[in-house]
């Protein structure tokens, strides 16, 4: 992984292999991220589980070929315990999309991604008992 930050942007270049999650965490210690979004992210993405939430659960895909990454956005929230919350949207090799909440990745060939660092904001995560799910808390 290789990075810069320029303001509060995060640039980061990752590459073939490389574990996207660790990455990311690793930049959170690197550029003390506390709070921030996941603004873009583009590149190829291969061994990655993606899922849909419906009816209070995860229903878990795992693909093993690569996929172009077409889209990247999330949040990312270190109050208590760190958390990335990242969606995804990925073209195959059939040109056809598909998408959702991405639970682990490798990068295949690259992965370029641009972070929005919050130094005035403080998000959190909260367990709403109604959805099962930590949500975002803006503090």
């Amino acid at each position: 992984m290789h990075g810069k930050m320029n303001g509060n942007f995060v640039v980061l270049k990752l590459d073939e292999g490389e574990e996207l999650f660790e990455c990311l965490e690793k930049a959170i210690a690197e550029y003390d991220i506390k709070s921030g979004i996941i603004v873009s992210g583009i590149g190829m993405m291969v061994d990655f589980e993606i899922g849909y939430f419906e009816d209070g659960e995860y229903d878990w895909k795992v693909y093993e070929e690569a996929y172009e990454l077409i889209a990247m956005h999330g949040s990312i929230s270190t109050k208590g315990e760190t958390m990335i919350h990242i969606h995804v949207a990925l073209a195959g090799p059939d040109h056809g999309l598909i998408g959702g909440h991405l639970k682990r990745a490798k990068v295949s060939v690259l992965n370029e991604i641009l972070i929005l660092k919050l130094d005035n904001m403080e998000f959190d995560r909260v367990l709403n008992p109604k959805s099962g799910l930590k949500e975002l808390h803006i503090d």
